[in-house]
Parts: structure tokens; C-alpha cells; sequence
């Protein structure tokens, strides 16, 4: 029996560009503060990156591969729910409340299951709102479903799901399903379609105190085979002509071995690929650096958080010397791959001097771009139980990394809005930076 599946991704009316796959799958917002180069900012960003959470195009894909038919669309589209034998959420904090009052309309009228790391770690408010909710990796609890009995025997609880299955079983991503309604982009790698996929999955490494990806993937590193990665980039390129990739693993070089033969087998594709990954810079040295280089990376996030050493000890944040830092990226800069580095304002123990001290050596070590984040102690990490009778937002849609969500004992609100907007003013309105963007964009 073929069902129709529909995968609706819900989002709210918001003035700021929202990405629901990134932070673990807990999704962030893109503001920058109150001043007018902020508001430039937000709009250069806000058309530039748009891409759905990679584990609901995943289970596209092990629905597709049943012989089932999905659609994949968001809560903008005209839609008749009518079509529809059963209707996928895929959950977020940063759209949590919009989603959970689609919910209570299209639960009336179909059976609504919603997937996700924040509906495994937070379901209550779904479950009120009319909604079953599948806890667990959703790729894995859809791979060889009986989807018939499942929609038989429907109910509005909570699914518990601890089947995990080799990320070379999976089936391939129903990217195909999504580029129906829209195609999705990465502008900073180049022009036409971008999509993200996973050659790794966990993340074994302390700052899992507030970092939301071992809720969702474990702390145990799971590998999928080089040649499958690569099996996967290749037909997409045929298939969607996508040159783009993103990769969404944790932390793209934990295991050396593997991240060398998959750089080798792109390599041997003869694909000129552009690709972009998430590491740790304590995983890269000269030599991996080079790699990167020739399988076609061209761009590197690596998370930063504080220059200070008390403030990142005291998030269980391990990281190289300051100075092996700098010389890290300057390398990976100076052989033309660019580095976005990421920081952290309002960690529990930092002050606004040590957070301008961390804006300093963010200037010092000159990277291609720069991110400054609002510490938010998300639900089901440890620091979240540390926190919670501090939590000060009034809803969840409110944890999305700009605004200040507990009472701090050294920050406000306001004073982390001006600081937010003071260290993107201080990196940005650099002759030097604004020189060498310019000079990139002539070289294009």
C-alpha cells in the first residue's frame, strides 16, 4: 500500500534569517544588534544560507526509498492537508511556539508525528498541541517502517526509538523531493544549489555542558564509508547539479584516517566541488590543511568562544594555546581556504572586559568572518538544570543565540544587544577586512 507523506517545516513571521538545521538541529537566528550596519548585515545574510534540517530530508529519503510518495514544504505554501495520510513536523526551539499552534489546526484534521532532537528533549508541549512525538534519531526509526501498521495503530504519545542503523544502510537524502518546492543555497560557497549531508555522526569532547549535538547523535562517533560520501556527492551533482556540499558532522576531522581517505576519494571524483565543513582547529595541522585544499574545501567554521582561559574553563571548552591559533588560521587563510570563527557572549562566569578582550583576538586572528553568539542554556544540556530557575525568556522561540535568556549576574539584556552590535561594528568596519572582502568579490 503507497501512503502520502507530507514533511511540513514551520516557521515563523521573523524579521531575521532562521536556520532550523544548525545547533545541533535545535535551529538559530541571524540578528546582529540595533545599529544600522547590523541591519545590513542581517539582510546580506538573510538570502544567503537557507537550507531544511538534513535528518527530515533523510527520512524523505528512507520514505521514498519504501515507495512512498512525500512532499516537502513549508507553512507558507498553499496546502491541502486533505491529500495526506500522515504529516511530519521537524521541531526547533527557534520556531517551537509557531509550530505548536500549526499543530493544534492540522491535528484536528490528520495524524501529525513530530521529529528532532529539540521534540525528543522537550515533547510536552507538542503532545498537548495534538502531535505524536518520535524521540530518537527519525532516520533511523523510518528505515524499513512498516509505515502501514504504523498509521494503523496511530496514537498521540511518545514514541521511544533507539534503533540506530549503520549511516551507510541509510537510504540516500531525498534532496530530489525538496527541490520541487525550493532550492536550497550557501552563497558564501559559490553560485547554484548548496545541500548539506553527514560523513560523521557524535561528538565525544567535553563542552557537551551546553552544546546541544550529543543530545541528538550520542557522544560515540559512527562513520559512513568515504566511498558511500562521495557515491552520494556524485549523484546529486549529476542529478541536481550541485557543486555546493555543507558538511553537518560535529566536528568534520575527529578521526584523522577516515577525514584523509574521504579527502582522497573526492579527490579522485575529478568533481570540482565546493565544500564547507565544522571542525575543531585542535584537528588540523599544515598538512590536512593542504588536503583540504585540493578536495575542494573552501570554507571552515572552527568554534573560538573566549580568549579568556578562566571563562572556557569554566564551560569545560578545551582548545589550543592562543598563539597555535593564530597561526592555524592564518595558514588556512594564506593558502585560500576561509575560516569563520565563532564566539560566545554571556558565558555564566564572563564580564564585559573579558568578552572585549575575547573581540580583540577575534580582530588578531583575522579570519574571513566572524560570528559573536549569545550563551543560551538549552533545554536537556547540563547547564540548563544549572539554570533554570534563572530562565528569564517567556518562550522558547527566544533561545536563538542573540538574546540573553537568564538573569546573568554581570550582563543584561540591553548590554548584550550593544555588546553584540559593538563587536560586529569593531570586526567588520576594519579598512583591512572591507579591503580584502572587496578584493575577494573582483576576484570571483
Amino acid at each position: 500500500m503507497k501512503y502520502k507523506i507530507l514533511i511540513l517545516d514551520i516557521y515563523p513571521k521573523a524579521k531575521y534569517r532562521i536556520s532550523k538545521d544548525l545547533n545541533g538541529g535545535y535551529g538559530t537566528g541571524n540578528d546582529y544588534g540595533d545599529s544600522w550596519f547590523s541591519k545590513l548585515l542581517k539582510l546580506y545574510v538573510k538570502n544567503a544560507i537557507n537550507f531544511p534540517t538534513l535528518f527530515s530530508v533523510q527520512v524523505c529519503g528512507e520514505l521514498n526509498n519504501l515507495g512512498h510518495e512525500v512532499d516537502f514544504k513549508n507553512n507558507s505554501s498553499e496546502i491541502n492537508f486533505d491529500n495526506y495520510d500522515l504529516i511530519l513536523v521537524p521541531s526547533s526551539i527557534v520556531c517551537h511556539e509557531s509550530e505548536t499552534e500549526v499543530i493544534k489546526t492540522i491535528s484536528k484534521l490528520k495524524k501529525v508525528l513530530v521529529i528532532g532532537p529539540f521534540a525528543s528533549s522537550n515533547p510536552e508541549n507538542y503532545i498537548k498541541s495534538g502531535a505524536a512525538v518520535l524521540k530518537g534519531e527519525p532516520e533511523n526509526f523510518f528505515h524499513n517502517i512498516d509505515l502501514i501498521e504504523f498509521i494503523k495503530n496511530f496514537k498521540v504519545e511518545i514514541i521511544q526509538n533507539n534503533k540506530l542503523v549503520s549511516l551507510d544502510d541509510l537510504s540516500m537524502p531525498g534532496w530530489e523531493t525538496v527541490f520541487k518546492d525550493f532550492t536550497p543555497v550557501m552563497k558564501f560557497l559559490g553560485k547554484g544549489p548548496a545541500i548539506n549531508l553527514y560523513a560523521s555522526k557524535g561528538c565525544p569532547y567535553s563542552c557537551f555542558y551546553y552544546c546541544v549535538y550529543p543530545m541528538q547523535q550520542g557522544r560515540k562517533l559512527r562513520l559512513k564509508s568515504p566511498k558511500k560520501v562521495v557515491e552520494e556527492m556524485i549523484y546529486f551533482f549529476h542529478k541536481l547539479n550541485v557543486k555546493n556540499y555543507i558538511f553537518r558532522d560535529p566536528v568534520f576531522s575527529i578521526d584523522r584516517k577516515h577525514t584523509i581517505l574521504l579527502c582522497e576519494e573526492i579527490i579522485k571524483s575529478k568533481i570540482k566541488f565546493n565544500i564547507a565543513i565544522e571542525t575543531h582547529l585542535k584537528n588540523i595541522d599544515n598538512d590536512l590543511a593542504n588536503i583540504f585544499l585540493r578536495c575542494g574545501i573552501k570554507l571552515v567554521y572552527v568554534g573560538i568562544e573566549s580568549a579568556d582561559e578562566e571563562v572556557k574553563e569554566s564551560a569545560n571548552r578545551w582548545s589550543d594555546e592562543n598563539d597555535v591559533q593564530i597561526e592555524k588560521i592564518n595558514y588556512l587563510e594564506k593558502i585560500g581556504i576561509k575560516v569563520k570563527t565563532m564566539y560566545i557572549i554571556g558565558f555564566p562566569e564572563e564580564t564585559e572586559e573579558k568578552f572585549l578582550k575575547t573581540v580583540d583576538y577575534a580582530i588578531k586572528l583575522n579570519s574571513s568572518y566572524a560570528q559573536f553568539s549569545v550563551f543560551t542554556p538549552y533545554p536537556g544540556t547540563p547547564v540548563y538544570k544549572e539554570y533554570e530557575k534563572k530562565i528569564t525568556a517567556k518562550k522558547f522561540e527566544d533561545f536563538n543565540q542573540w538574546k540573553l535568556v537568564f538573569k546573568h549576574k554581570h550582563f543584561t539584556e540591553s548590554s548584550v544587544r550593544y555588546l553584540l552590535d559593538l563587536a560586529y561594528k569593531k570586526y567588520y568596519l576594519r579598512f583591512s577586512w572591507i579591503k580584502n572582502f572587496l578584493m575577494s568579490k573582483l576576484l570571483i
